[in-house]
């Protein structure tokens, strides 16, 4: 069964009206959530910023082990050189025993000294814990309060941005094949808005551009389906439709 031209209008009239009803939903469903969306940041911040911080504590409890293995390992040197003293002789022997056991207890020294730092750096780093486990469990809820107050309404605009799919496949089911294609080129290239209303002012309501009066005319007595000069979307007449214009797409 084929349609008129005139009939074609309407239909992308109100094709026009979902596209425009479908935009400013999509924009809420984006601007909606920023609050939260930035609580979820600062979430994300502390997170990292925890990870980084029991980085740190395993590190230093990784280095004071193994500093005190080393203090044990020199101290296990110390005591069997000490056991063999008794058993060296010479003088030369007593000296060079006395001057290994002299180099081992500065190097234990030195490594009670680093054990000492990476304790040091254990109790700073448990502080910081404390204290970003703190502030990440805060934000934690503070997110959550944020992500309910918004909740119903993305619930309600997700469920409208779905049915705007219902209606556009009903309405697109009514066009001729080369008109639903010409449309869904021009959409996909146009942030999904397809179809512009020429205004009272007999303009473009997406582009702001003057449609030429004779191709205002022919659209207005429904002989012909064109599209805008400047934008390339199809173009309605605005007695075809109820639909206010946007604040406008380019």
């Amino acid at each position: 069964m084929s349609v008129s031209v005139s009939e074609q209008l309407v239909h992308l009239a109100e094709l026009a009206r979902l596209d425009q009803r479908a935009k400013v939903v999509a924009d809420k469903l984006e601007t909606l959530p920023q609050a939260a969306k930035k609580a979820d940041a600062v979430v994300a911040k502390l997170k990292a910023e925890l990870d980084a911080a029991h980085v740190r504590k395993n590190s230093a409890l990784l280095a004071k082990k193994q500093g005190e293995n080393e203090i044990t390992e020199e101290r296990h040197k110390i005591r069997k050189w000490e056991s063999r003293a008794s058993e060296l002789k010479g003088e030369r022997e007593h000296a060079a025993l006395g001057s290994e056991i002299g180099t081992a207890k500065r190097q234990i020294k030195q490594l009670e000294d680093a054990v000492l730092e990476h304790m040091e750096a254990l109790e700073q780093v448990d502080k910081d814990l404390a204290a970003l486990e703190k502030k990440h469990a805060a934000a934690v809820i503070d997110a959550k309060a944020e992500w309910d107050k918004v909740d119903d309404d993305l619930k309600a605009l997700r469920a409208e941005f779905a049915n705007f799919g219902v209606g556009k496949k009903a309405l697109l089911d009514k066009l001729p094949a080369a008109v639903i294609k010409r449309y869904e080129v021009i959409a996909n290239k146009r942030q999904g808005v397809g179809v512009a209303i020429i205004s009272v002012k007999d303009d473009c309501d997406a582009c702001h551009r003057a449609v030429p009066p004779q191709l205002v005319i022919q659209i207005m007595k429904g002989q012909v389906v064109e599209s805008c000069p400047a934008c390339n979307r199809l173009l309605v007449h605005h007695s075809m439709t109820r639909v206010e214009a946007p604040g406008g797409a380019s």
